[in-house]
């Protein structure tokens, strides 16, 4: 049952008058909630790393998913590589070490499978940076941190143990694959190895496949102390006689240590990709000779440093802490994966060398394209400059842009194209320092592919897109969401070339931003599945999700979600509804009809549900946000408030849906900001309302205050605003108006909406139609 809306403000009022209010933030890693969506479906594991680094250093509390959920209560040990919030949740999981009581396993003959030992979160602890848990059996206390590319560790065990022993386990990996095929959920080890290098190295490598087709981990591990013995096992095994080293498909060791009993044993893991020479220099320029408190405090004040860009007044205490931690979660992606000489392994799995950082680990470009990746750039135009050479070095190596990669590969993962709005939206925030021009070729190739490959077993390409101007739903699934994607993605090629000046790319790329309308039905006022001989697909439901069922027009969603995808051209999508008034009755009715869904395999991604917009998952963000184009923002601003208060919380089941990435949170920064990146590549934001008094944001060229004195949950309508002193009117803000150089936002709040404010023709965001006209 929909609550109304009512309902919903009185409850987060109540929830609000709770929680104390927070005047000052000197410190924001004080308000970081390491638990928030560790419980539910959020996918977000409390690692401690470095922003967009390489290493995430976190407990695997199970091998599937992203490796930790909160409600387990055993550790199978603590890897380097996750992926915190990750869309598809799969691979990774690399290079386990589990500290033991080496009087329990040093000598054993053989090695369990699988191995759990019991913690609890009440002797758990995470921040920034940082993480610890005890673990009474094998009495130690395990403290992680990193560096971008090396993971440290500090094991302090208890007086009572006899023998410090450390098991890694090279065997241990993500079993589970982002598939919903069963007979394609695997992690294969290929080949692991290992090896003692003088009393205090330990190194090897995991090459395996799984969601990335061949992923490499090198390792380097230099330990405190002197390791004693180590005890080989192959095939769970133990190895006899004088071993160095072991290879094969389940590699292990037991390391047990000499030294002064009573200090802390650490441990500093370079990582790499590219071999294990790379492991070693990255170990040798990041860790070599530091100890683990010099690495800690490195992390905490990257952290405070990226962290402290916002700070907020005039707010409730839980509305803080969901916002400094999803501004954390936004500064995880894009990962790095280059060492520091440079080299990395790309698209074709194959090792290169470049002068700027590889950011293909992790680029879910499905979701990221759409807040945070503006986000990123705004803070770190010189990080998203090296993602512009990322993009092109993929291309020169696989002839293709990424859609997503994991490990520096392509793994076809979702729908469209999406580097598109990424590069476009890069070069409106003024990145430069790539060439734009061979930049612009690749997205015209990428965008002309018959085939970019197979997803789940599903054919991705553009060839009957071309040829048809829609994608038919007899041959493809999720055949009409492919299509609005590919128009908003040309749309965004067509953006990129007007600004370097191609008229000839703009005129094409512009024409076909046109073909959503091939997909809109006006005798079911939808969008709908529509087959190679033109005719739509019967019967229509715009209920049915059947996910990636044959009979499955909508990427896990459903005609009601995705009949709005059409960010660029709202007074277009407006035209085929039958104009503004009857565009808004389709809007409305969106968060009235019932959130009911119907087939028999609804996509799971569906969630956080008023009526059927979906805020669980990414084709809905910028759907609030369209009641600008119709000149009714404070519809925005109503139902903005609603969905930070009912789908955010920092509890374990703090996000509604897959964070996917820090799209999630890069949503709830913007729109607590008061504005969201809805189109890409024209430098505008459409206003939604301030979700506090006061806001900073310190960015690339400056720092941009948002006030917006006596806001509340019932205060929630804007009434007026300046811009710099200035009145301002228009319910959109340029790029260049707020974030290339100082710049000052007031709101003046109040609790009924005010129709005449940013209504007006000259107020809305202008649209790709109006803009032709």
């Amino acid at each position: 049952m929909i609550r109304t809306l009512i309902t919903i403000l009185a409850a987060a009022m109540t929830a609000a008058a709770t929680s104390p209010r927070v005047e000052s933030v000197p410190d924001p890693a004080a308000f970081y909630s390491p638990y928030m969506g560790t419980g539910a479906s959020g996918c977000l594991v409390p690692v401690a790393s470095m922003p967009y680094g390489m290493v995430q250093m976190a407990a695997d509390t199970y091998d599937l998913g992203n490796g930790y959920k909160y409600f387990h209560d055993g550790i199978m040990g603590f890897s380097h590589q996750h992926k915190s919030g990750s869309g598809g949740g799969s691979d990774y999981l690399d290079i386990l070490f589990l500290p033991v009581r080496g009087e329990d396993w040093v000598g054993r003959d053989t090695l369990e499978y699988d191995f759990k030992t019991p913690f609890s979160h009440d002797r758990e602890w995470c921040d920034p940076g940082y993480y610890a848990v005890e673990l009474p059996e094998m009495g130690v206390k395990a403290e992680l941190t990193a560096t971008p590319r090396c993971g440290a560790h500090r094991y302090t065990f208890n007086d009572d143990v006899q023998k410090e022993a450390i098991v890694i386990n090279l065997e241990h990996g993500n079993r589970s694959n982002c598939t919903i095929i069963p007979e394609d959920w695997y992690d294969t080890v290929k080949v692991a190895h290992i090896e003692k290098v003088g009393r205090h190295v330990i190194k090897g490598y995991r090459i395996s496949n799984g969601w990335c087709p061949e992923q490499h981990v090198y390792f380097y591990a230099r330990f405190s102390k002197p390791i004693d013995k180590v005890d080989f096992y192959n095939a769970r095994k133990k190895l006899e006689g004088k071993v160095k080293s072991t290879e094969g498909l389940d590699v292990r060791a037991i390391l047990s240590f000499g030294g002064k009993k009573g200090e802390p044993l650490e441990v500093n893991v370079g990582i790499s990709a590219v071999d294990m020479k790379g492991a070693r220099k990255n170990f040798r320029a990041e860790a070599r000779r530091k100890r683990f408190d010099d690495i800690l405090s490195a992390a905490r004040s990257a952290w405070h440093e990226e962290l402290s860009a916002i700070d907020i007044s005039g707010t409730d205490e839980e509305h803080a802490k969901v916002l400094y931690t999803c501004f954390y979660n936004a500064h995880l992606y894009p990962c790095l994966y280059s060492d520091v000489d440079g080299r990395f392994r790309s698209s074709d799995r194959k090792v290169h060398k470049g002068n700027f950082r590889y950011f293909a680990g992790v680029l879910g470009l499905w979701d990221t394209f759409r807040a945070q990746f503006p986000l990123t750039t705004a803070m770190h135009p010189d990080i998203t400059r090296d993602v512009m050479k990322t993009f092109q070095e993929h291309f020169d190596n696989c002839g293709q842009l990424p859609i997503w990669t994991l490990s520096g590969q392509e793994n076809m993962c979702m729908i469209g194209y999406h580097s598109m709005p990424v590069i476009a939206d890069a070069y409106a925030q003024g990145v430069r320092g790539f060439d734009a021009e061979r930049l612009l070729d690749a997205m015209t190739t990428s965008a002309c592919r018959d085939t970019f490959g197979f997803f789940l077993r599903s054919f991705r390409g553009a060839k009957d897109y071309l040829n048809l101007h829609y994608v038919p739903c007899d041959k493809e699934v999720s055949s009409a969401s492919k299509t609005l994607e590919y128009v908003y993605d040309d749309w965004c090629i067509a953006q990129m070339a007007r600004m370097l000046g191609n008229e000839a790319v703009e005129k094409e790329y512009l024409e076909r931003a046109t073909w959503y309308s091939n997909v809109f039905d006006p005798t079911v006022n939808s969008m709908r599945g529509r087959n190679f001989d033109g005719s739509w697909r019967e019967p229509f439901d715009p209920f049915l999700s059947n996910h990636y069922r044959a009979n499955d027009d909508f990427c896990e969603g459903t005609a009601w979600q995705w009949s709005f995808f059409v960010p660029h051209d709202g007074t277009g999508l407006m035209s085929l509804y039958g104009g503004r008034d009857a565009f808004v009755r389709k809007l409305d009715s969106l968060f009235v009809v019932s959130s009911d869904l119907h087939g028999e395999n609804p996509a799971g991604d569906i969630t956080g549900l008023i009526g059927q917009y979906a805020h669980g998952n990414e084709p809905s963000h910028h759907t609030i946000y369209m009641y600008n184009y119709a000149g009714q923002p404070w519809k925005t601003q109503e139902k903005i408030t609603r969905v930070v208060r009912e789908f955010y919380n920092s509890g374990t089941s703090g996000i509604c849906g897959d964070e996917d990435t820090g799209q999630m949170s890069a949503w709830y920064v913007f729109s607590s900001m008061g504005f969201y990146p809805v189109t890409h590549g024209t430098g505008l934001y459409f206003i939604g309302v301030p979700q506090q008094e006061h806001l900073s944001f310190r960015h690339a060229h400056g720092t941009l205050t948002v006030d917006a004195p006596g806001f509340s949950t019932e205060n929630c309508y804007i009434q007026s605003a300046t811009l710099n002193g200035v009145p301002f009117t228009k319910n959109f803000l340029t790029h260049a108006e707020i974030l290339e150089g100082d710049a000052a936002l007031c709101f003046v709040m109040g609790p009924e909406p005010n129709p005449a404010w940013g209504s007006a023709p000259s107020d809305i965001p202008v649209s790709m139609t109006a803009d032709a006209e």
